[in-house]
Parts: structure tokens; sequence; C-alpha cells
């Protein structure tokens, strides 16, 4: 008996191949029930037809079933289901992973792309692909005068789980910090200690997203938030960046359109544009937040990176920012490696978070919380904000300088006055994920535009400062422009030729 074939049904929105998915429609079929041990399926040709499929996609479902032991394939008779033994079980093979992961959490094809050409990559190789403090700027002498000072005062007790929220310590530091130079003030209750900006947004993300809630999103935007509000199954929707941040013309229509679960926003040297939001901007942001009561999470991980004028205060510091949830980190102007942040917001989000934080990781260090509070009480950070700024400041120039000098013409760029990236636009039918080999066989590394959008963003490349001292900044700009030279002549030639083919005979 050959089983009915209008039972099988294909989700093609979903992620993945059609093979697989034939493949987990079948294993389902099997494992409710609906598929007993012997019945026939349909043969390829029928069911790739009833299905709109390739054949080809059906026989390789079925060749990996068989393989699999879940079929069994009889030359001349057809595929039957394969016997299941008594408990119910499937018949022994290969553990199948894939049948038990969700569909939500998908690799771009980018992150794969960038592992490889770093693993490629040769030792002359510029990369400016990662958004990374230089190593050779850490105080690293400073920092080991804290860890031995804490150590030697506090002793074993730092070495123990310390309180899920942060340590005491730290949190009084933390405290005066963010209300002295950020001009955040926060109460006792109103302060989480995390492990990074990473971890505060993936916590943000767990507290408030369904699958199916709608998140506004700056266009383009940090890639790894992207991909944690899709992994909770958001549906994103991109707001337009220029020079000046996240436009706001028309953003309340958006909020009363869309209603969406949360905004998150970057408003001082944005990633990977650069830009930053004025003062008006914010104000409007701020006001929108309360009117429409949709959280912000204003995520400030390199707000003090700036070159020369400090930038307007962040949104959290305003009047009627009850509903900002802000974010930060010293991971960009100190050591990355610490893994230390903060969330600042109302006292029933703390909670929340802080419940949710307990059950994932338990706590944080206390001994490295303590010892860059530690730290900052010696004067080191105040001593060092100075030097990283005139550094990256420096680089920053030179950048905007050897773009200016070798780029090609079409080739537009962002002019940050802060912060480690800018975002590069190519012209139309460049795409930066595609020329990422040609680049590396240049010697050049940069990260591709798709991953920064919700839409497209092909045509668009991100350069960071972070790990590049000035010399290699004017290389590595020399070489894609090489890069981007020979790929526009390339674009010219094949034009003219399509252009050619699709005239008409005489």
């Amino acid at each position: 008996m050959s089983m009915p074939i209008q039972s099988i049904s294909l989700d093609r929105s979903s992620p993945g191949t059609l093979k697989d998915k034939l493949k987990d429609a079948l294993l389902s079929q099997i494992r409710s029930g609906a598929l007993r041990s012997g019945e026939r399926l349909p043969p390829t040709r029928i069911l790739a037809d009833q299905l709109g499929l390739n054949r080809g996609t059906v026989s390789s479902a079925y060749d990996e079933l068989v393989a699999d032991g879940v079929l069994n394939a009889h030359v001349g008779r057809g595929t039957y289901v394969e016997g299941v033994p008594v408990n119910g079980n499937l018949p022994q093979g290969p553990f199948r992973w894939t049948d038990h992961f969700t569909d939500l959490e998908v690799v771009p094809r980018e992150r794969e792309l960038l592992a490889q050409a770093t693993r490629t990559a040769g030792p002359d190789t510029i990369s400016f692909a990662g958004l990374v403090p230089d190593e050779t700027l850490y105080p690293v002498g400073a920092l080991r005068k804290a860890l031995n000072e804490v150590i030697d005062e506090y002793g074993a007790p730092l070495l123990a789980y310390g309180p899920p929220g942060g340590h005491d310590i730290f949190l009084d530091f933390l405290r005066g910090y963010l209300a002295e130079e950020r001009g955040v003030v926060q109460g006792e209750q109103e302060l989480l200690v995390v492990n990074g900006s990473q971890q505060a947004v993936d916590l943000l993300a767990r507290a408030f997203l369904r699958p199916g809630d709608t998140v506004l999103v700056e266009e383009p935007s940090y890639y790894g938030a992207l991909e944690i509000f899709r992994g909770y199954g958001a549906r994103l929707v991109g707001i337009p960046v220029d020079e000046q941040g996240m436009t706001v013309n028309g953003l309340e229509s958006m909020l009363a359109r869309e209603h969406p679960k949360l905004m998150y926003v970057m408003p001082t040297f944005q990633n990977p544009t650069g830009s930053t939001l004025p003062a008006s901007r914010r104000e409007e942001l701020v006001r929108l937040s309360s009117r429409y009561q949709i959280p912000i999470i204003e995520d400030d991980f390199d707000g003090e990176l700036y070159y020369d004028d400090a930038p307007p205060r962040p949104l959290k510091s305003l009047a009627g920012s009850e509903g900002v949830i802000y974010i930060g980190t010293p991971s960009k102007m100190l050591f990355p490696g610490l893994r230390i942040g903060w969330v600042a917001a109302a006292e029933p989000v703390i909670r929340r978070l802080s419940r949710i934080k307990q059950v994932s990781d338990l706590s944080g260090s206390a001994l490295l919380q303590a010892a860059l509070a530690r730290f900052a009480e010696h004067g080191e950070l105040k001593k060092h904000m100075p030097v990283v700024r005139k550094a990256y400041g420096r680089r920053m120039r030179r950048l905007l300088a050897s773009l200016e000098e070798y780029m090609p013409e079409g080739v537009t760029w962002t002019h940050p006055k802060g912060g480690l990236s800018i975002l590069v636009s190519l012209p139309a039918g460049l795409d930066s994920s595609e020329l990422l080999p040609d680049a590396i066989a240049k010697g050049v590394m940069y990260t591709p535009g798709r991953l920064f959008f919700t839409a497209d963003g092909a045509n668009h490349l991100r350069l960071s400062i972070g790990r590049t001292n000035e010399p290699a900044v004017e290389t590595g700009a020399r070489r894609l422009g090489e890069v981007l030279r020979e790929a526009l002549a390339k674009s010219k030639k094949v034009g003219r030729r399509e252009r050619g083919a699709v005239l008409p005979p005489v």
C-alpha cells in the first residue's frame, strides 16, 4: 500500500533546504504513526510532481533516509518504511542531531566566509574585520597591580561565586562612574552587572521577546544583536541611518503601525556606520518611547571613544527616559577579555534580568569586577582614556584620508567622530561577500555588509581600525582600492557584453 501523498506539506518560508524539509516531513509522519512499517512511499517522480520539487531532490531525501535505516529500497518494487522495533523507536543509525534543533538560529553565510577567510589569511594580511581594540594599548601592568591588591585585601572569597547582580565593590564604582561620566543616575536596585554587553542583549531578548514580536532596529545595525533577536523568533524592521544616526522622520507613524515590542539603537558611534545622534533626535526618541510605551535598548558600547569633542549624553540621562534600558561595557576602551558589562534600567527590569541571568550563569567574576574597580580608583581609567582616544583618532583620520586617495569613483563612506568603524558603500552591482576572497588574495580583510542589514546590504562593507596601526591602515586602504577597481572594470566588461547580447539581429 502506498502512502497518500496529500499528507506531506513543506513550509518553504522556513530556513533549510527543500531536501532536508522533505526528510523532516517524512520522519514526522513515521514518528506520529501516520506512516507505518512496511508502507510503500510514492515513486520519486510522482512525489516530486505533487510537491513541485525536482525529482533529484526527492531521490536524495529517499537515499539519505535509506542510509539512515529509516527507509528500505527494493529494486523494481519501490521504497518502503523500514520495520520499527517494538519499543517504537526508529532503527539504529547515526544520531540525527539536526532533527532536534530549532529552526530559529541560522548562521549567516557571511559568518562562515569570515571564519574561512581568517583561517586562510596570510601573516601579512591587514584585517579591518573585527571590532576589536588594539592589544598593544592594553594597560596590563596597571591591571596586574589592581588584581594583586584586591586578592591581598579580600582573599579567597573573591574566587567563590559572586552575587548574581554584581559585586558590591564594582556596583559602588559603577554608580559613581555612570553618574559622573555619562549623566546616568541609578538607584540601588537599578543596576545589573553582566558578562559583556552581548549577554545584556541576550538577557533582554529572553525577557521581552516571543516568536513573532517586532523589534525596530537601525538599518544597518550590529549583527550580533540582529542574530540574537532572530534567534528568539523576532521580526526585524529596519529604520534608515544617515550621517546623524537613526532617522526620526516618520518614526512615530511607524511605531503606531508596527506596535514593536522593543527598539534597539546605538546613538553614539553606531556600529557599523560610526554615526552619532544629535541631541534633538535623542530627545525625540525618548519622547516617542514614553508616549507609545515602547522600551528602548540603548547600546552605549563605545560612547567614551570620541576623538575630539564629547558626544551628547546618553538617552538614559534625559528627562522622561524611564523606558530606556541602558547597556554598556569597558570592552572597547580597556580589555574585552574581562567580559564585564552592565544594564541600567528600572527596578522591575533589573529584577527580571537578574533572575534570568542567575539561571543562565549563576554569577560573574567577583575578582575581575573588584580589580576593575580598584584600577579605576587608582586613576588608571582616566589616565588611559586620552591615550586610546588619540590613538584611534589618528588611525581614523589616516583611514579617511587614504580612502579619499585610493577609492575608485562611486565608492562612498561614513565620517565618524569616534568609535572604531566606518561603513563603505560600493557602486550598485558589486557584492562585498563575493569580493572577499579577492580581497584576501590581495592581503586585506573586511566585514561583508549583509551581516548588518535586515534586507540586503550586499554593496556595503565595514572597516574597523581597532587592530591596525597607521601605516597598515593606509596599506589596507590601497589594497582594497585595487580590489574594487578590478571588480568595477570586470563588471563594466560584463555589462557591455550583456548589453550587446540582447540586440536584435539586423
